[in-house]
């Protein structure tokens, strides 16, 4: 077919340009990053820039909460507290220390955390009753629905590792249950 030129069709010596150098041009192309953009770099080197990313991020990795909104949810400082306690619990040395940490850990905050790794790692304590509670919790996470999104890799083994060796049948075919479950 023949080309419909503004000319008469004749060679103009003018090249034409391909859609992705179209596109770079209108700033679209997924070729043109927004790092290329000297505007879009002075914005991500501004200190109230810096000072926003640092907060949104510790907000949404469990970190301390900026200041105004730590003033709002937890005015107490019991959030901060309850995380260093925990982090404390995990950075035990000794098998000994840690069992004695998550049985202080538990005394002074009894509810369980959200933490599906630090759950996990309870389904190992040698107190029944932990274990116990530890499993309750999981169970619930997966009832919720985020457990999926967060499983340990030891889980599995963990959850036979009960099923096999535990006293309490109960306990066993909980263990079973929700190793199936975590299974499909």
């Amino acid at each position: 077919m023949a080309r419909d030129d503004n000319d008469g069709g004749g060679f103009t010596g003018k090249r034409n340009k391909s859609y992705r150098e179209l596109d770079a041009q209108r700033g679209k192309s997924k070729y043109h990053s927004r790092q290329d953009d000297p505007a879009q770099q002075k914005l991500e080197r501004s200190a109230s820039y810096q000072k926003y990313k640092t907060a949104a991020d510790a907000l949404f990795t469990g970190g301390e909460l900026p200041e105004g909104l730590a003033k709002t949810f937890d005015p107490e400082g019991k959030r901060k507290a309850q995380k260093d306690a925990l982090r404390k619990v995990q950075e035990s040395e000794t098998r000994a220390d840690w069992v004695k940490g998550v049985v202080d850990y538990l005394e002074k905050y009894p509810d369980m955390p959200e933490d599906a790794y630090f759950l996990d790692s309870l389904l190992d304590h040698p107190r029944e009753r932990i274990v116990d509670k530890a499993l309750a919790k999981l169970e619930a996470l997966h009832e919720a629905g985020t457990l999926q999104k967060k499983l340990p890799k030891s889980l599995d083994q963990r959850l036979k590792s009960i099923e096999l060796t535990g006293l309490d049948p109960d306990m066993q075919g909980r263990a079973k249950a929700l190793r199936e479950k975590l299974r499909t």
